[in-house]
């Protein structure tokens, strides 16, 4: 019997194996361990199925890469053209210089912007201004805390766009609690995000040299999921299949059969453990069934350089307003190095709430 049996083998089950350090069964139905996180190669170009790069702020992710012996395959991006295009009637206008997400920290960038009006520039400027709260707030959604300090057309033009492609979710139903809790502390101890942001900005010490925003792995980020892989596989068993019911006792049914274990560790999707669950914790299992998700379709597009055109910055943002399908571009070869061959520019297109195959797609 295995002491411990794991369902799912995405970057939280390969994890959850490789911090075990002993003995285990990994259960996935998947074709190739890694869930979302799939690095292929096409026309010279490294293409990332899922998530392209992690931030350089969370040092979780780094210390796992050092353990795995990848840390000289680390790359950062290329942040001396990061810069980020929100398409505004039709046109593609480039974020205002010193935005800190929607937080402005200069005056003459956010004064000249064409990307939001008058009234929204005057407001965002009156924030400043803002009080602390008398008394603690109820956790609100990001839409709403938006509207709050900046007004609506932050929240489309922004807010919206920013945060969907980080979360795939929609800012009215977003916890700004879980999404942004840093911008809470703010309004708590400052009432002013603006002022807030400011005065902490002067006391942080200088970013170190060198430092950027997004890190990733040299070879895409499939190369850390095949790394955990290899690291677990001399002490665990994997299984191909679907958890198909869980059962009191730790007792499993994989592809028909029945296995039992002394713990296990459910690393699926909420989606996919809720009905797991039922037999065990009806509460938990209503709670997981709650959480909304969204369909995302992303595809890689290789151009030649020339047929490509000029094009500069990371890629463009387009907000639900403007939006028919589209809703963001990075533009891969100018993010990171190592990702194209010579000569070619690589496009990686986002789409949310689409459910289409790869033939419909193309």
């Amino acid at each position: 019997m295995p002491s411990t049996l794991i369902i799912g083998g995405g970057i939280s089950g390969l994890t959850a194996a490789y911090a075990l350090g002993r003995e285990c069964t990994l259960i996935d139905d998947g074709s190739a361990l890694g869930g979302v996180i799939q690095t292929r190669e096409a026309e010279g170009c490294r293409i990332e199925a899922g998530p392209d790069s992690f931030l350089a702020a969370k040092p979780a992710a780094l210390k796992l890469i050092g353990e795995l012996g990848l840390a000289d395959e680390v790359i950062g991006s290329n942040d001396h053209q990061r810069v980020t295009y929100i398409q505004r009637k039709g046109r593609l206008v480039p974020m205002p210089d010193g935005l800190m997400m929607m937080i402005p920290t200069k005056i003459l960038p956010m004064a000249f912007t064409p990307l939001l009006g008058w009234g929204t520039k005057i407001r965002m400027g009156l924030e400043f201004f803002h009080g602390k709260p008398a008394a603690p707030l109820a956790d609100r959604s990001v839409a709403d805390f938006v509207r709050e300090h900046y007004g609506q057309e932050v929240v489309d033009y922004l807010a919206e766009p920013l945060l969907a492609g980080v979360y795939g979710g929609d800012p009215e139903h977003l916890s700004v609690s879980s999404v942004l809790p840093r911008m809470v502390d703010l309004e708590k101890k400052y009432g002013s995000l603006t002022r807030g942001t400011l005065t902490e900005r002067r006391k942080a010490p200088p970013a170190p040299k060198g430092a950027t925003l997004f890190r990733t792995l040299k070879g895409g980020l499939g190369t850390l999921t095949a790394a955990l892989e290899k690291a677990i596989a001399p002490r665990t068993r994997v299984i191909r299949g679907r958890a198909e019911a869980l059962e009191p006792g730790y007792r499993v049914r994989v592809n028909g059969e029945w296995l039992t274990a002394e713990q296990v560790i459910v690393a699926t999707p909420s989606w996919a453990a809720a009905p797991l669950l039922g037999g065990l914790d009806g509460g938990l299992a209503t709670e997981l069934a709650a959480i909304q998700y969204s369909s995302s379709l992303t595809v890689g597009l290789v151009y030649d350089t020339a047929a490509a055109g000029h094009l500069t910055g990371f890629g463009f943002l387009v907000p639900r307003p403007e939006r028919d399908f589209l809703m963001a571009c990075t533009y891969v070869h100018r993010k990171f190095d190592h990702r194209v061959a010579p000569g070619r520019a690589l496009l990686r297109a986002f789409a949310h709430d689409v459910a289409l195959s790869d033939a419909e797609a193309l």
